[in-house]
């Protein structure tokens, strides 16, 4: 079954019926040519929700990269779209958005793509341009369009988006008809993905997530997709609880600081929340020496121990439950070769 997602509601095309999806959307007086235009159309993305054959993110992927086409920004691959009745868009514009999307599950979440540890072709390529591009900060969209990333573009055209997505994806949602080096929509398709652009991508987020979660162990793998969320915060009565259980020195030095941070035990960018239980009073060399790591074994017992007397903790918190999310982190975030950190 086919599901539109949005926060705290679903449409589910079944039930609605073809009348009652359009009036959601905003089609309430149409002449029937039209009307028939716009059902065929919301049938292909009906077909794609209902696929079942989903073999990679690439295709949901493809998908997210072409609903910009409708209001994208001058220097976020404008140039590459040509308007009209029919909609002619050039594959470096798909490329651009491809790369940006896969740039934070591999470099910031460290998602796997494949149930092996082989990487799949996307992720090769960035790796081979992981110097160029960089890793500390999510490159934008105007960025991957830059000159700079030609041949970025044009080999992740040529090894990913081609043999991967670009037919393939035609057998559950024939939205596009492909030529030598672009695709062309036909405009009342460009214009439906723009007007309902936040519910289509939702939609496509929850596809991904759902597949992504069946071969990671990270948590809030949806969460991480909108890539919206800033990184929280405990309260002050929380913190300060925390920094006399420690007796105002940090927590891995053992030092007393001029200043302290809150500090993420198990890193921010694998359990994507903040909760006291996953949260020590550091220095602020400490915190910045750690950085992305996970720290030895000799500090899980004491953050367990600490967590033994914490006032509150959140439902369904246990010493095991934080054990398994350490080792989970160690094994798909980490890395079980790598060093573990200590002061």
């Amino acid at each position: 079954m086919a599901y539109f997602e949005k926060r705290r509601f679903r449409i589910r095309i079944e039930s609605q019926g073809v009348v009652g999806f359009l009036r959601y959307f905003g089609y309430k007086s149409l002449c029937f040519s039209k009307t028939m235009k716009i059902i065929l159309m919301i049938s292909e993305f009906n077909r794609f929700f209902s696929s079942r054959t989903l073999a990679s993110t690439y295709k949901p992927t493809f998908l997210k990269c072409l609903l910009d086409i409708g209001d994208c920004k001058q220097d976020e691959g404008k140039k590459w779209v040509t308007e009209g009745n029919t909609f002619s868009i050039d594959l470096n514009f798909v490329a651009a958005r491809f790369l940006r999307y896969y740039w934070p599950l591999l470099f910031k979440f460290k998602l796997r793509q494949e149930a092996t540890e082989k990487p799949i072709v996307v992720y090769k390529i960035l790796k081979e341009y992981e110097q160029k591009i960089g890793v500390k900060s999510t490159p934008t969209r105007s960025h991957m369009c830059s000159d700079e990333f030609i041949q970025l573009r044009k080999d992740t055209i040529k090894k990913g988006i081609r043999p991967q997505v670009l037919k393939k994806l035609l057998n559950d949602c024939n939205i596009y008809t492909i030529q030598k080096n672009s695709i062309l929509l036909k405009k009342e398709i460009v214009d439906f993905m723009r007007d309902n652009k936040k519910t289509l991508e939702s939609a496509l987020n929850h596809v991904i997530a759902q597949y992504l979660e069946g071969i990671n162990s990270a948590p809030n793998i949806s969460r991480k997709l909108e890539e919206r969320l800033p990184r929280t915060t405990l309260k002050n009565i929380d913190f300060d609880e925390i920094k006399s259980m420690q007796n105002h020195v940090c927590f891995y030095c053992e030092k007393k600081p001029t200043k302290f941070v809150q500090e993420h035990f198990v890193p921010w960018n694998f359990i994507y929340s903040t909760s006291n239980f996953n949260i020590v009073a550091s220095c602020v060399e400490c915190n910045s020496s750690k950085n992305d790591k996970l720290a030895t074994a000799e500090y899980v017992k004491k953050i367990l121990q600490r967590n033994t007397k914490l006032k509150k903790l959140q439902y369904g918190y246990s010493s095991e439950y934080f054990k398994n999310l350490y080792d989970s982190c160690l094994r798909d975030y980490h890395g079980v070769k790598r060093e573990l950190w200590h002061p």
